[in-house]
């Protein structure tokens, strides 16, 4: 394996996390150096085609080799990865579907699409748990008329199985 690659593989380790999507490295680990990730921060880890948002915690023990990443069981079933299998770690693109998110806290109005952006980036697991509780604040106390109301009920119904 290419040291200053940003591949590692999985191993199992057995993390229940609920439906949060969480990665392991240890603190040593040449994909957090030469990344400079740090603890909590986001990142996408990839697999042939399939890729999921998580967060990252650091770990200082020798539970992880420095090559090694550990994924929580529900980050686990998402990428479908089986023990070895060689994942990829990126630095997390720029959500777009935030800017949204920014104009309705500034109290603007949003139109469908806007929010079947935001709603796509939230079943995708674009978004950490702080981007919906600013997503949901932004929503709340009378801050969307009906048309609004209307808007994003439709991109919650075109976001599930019908």
């Amino acid at each position: 394996m290419e040291q200053h690659s940003n591949i590692l593989k999985y191993k199992y380790l057995g993390i229940y996390t609920q439906n949060e999507n969480v990665v392991y490295m240890r603190e040593d680990c040449h994909v957090c150096i030469s990344e400079g990730f740090e603890a909590l921060t986001r990142i996408r880890v990839s697999k042939a085609t399939r890729s999921i948002v998580a967060s990252l915690n650091v770990i200082n023990s020798d539970i992880l080799l420095p090559n090694e990443i550990g994924l929580s069981d529900a980050a686990a079933k998402k990428l479908r990865v089986s023990e070895n299998d060689t994942l990829y770690i990126s630095h997390l693109e720029p959500i777009e579907s935030l800017s949204h998110v920014r104009a309705k806290i500034y109290n603007q109005k949003l139109n469908y699409s806007a929010y079947k952006e935001i709603i796509t980036d939230i079943v995708e697991g674009d978004y950490s748990n702080i981007h919906l509780s600013a997503f949901i604040t932004a929503c709340a106390g009378d801050r969307m008329d009906i048309d609004e109301i209307s808007n994003l009920t439709k991109a919650m119904i075109a976001s599930g199985k019908q």
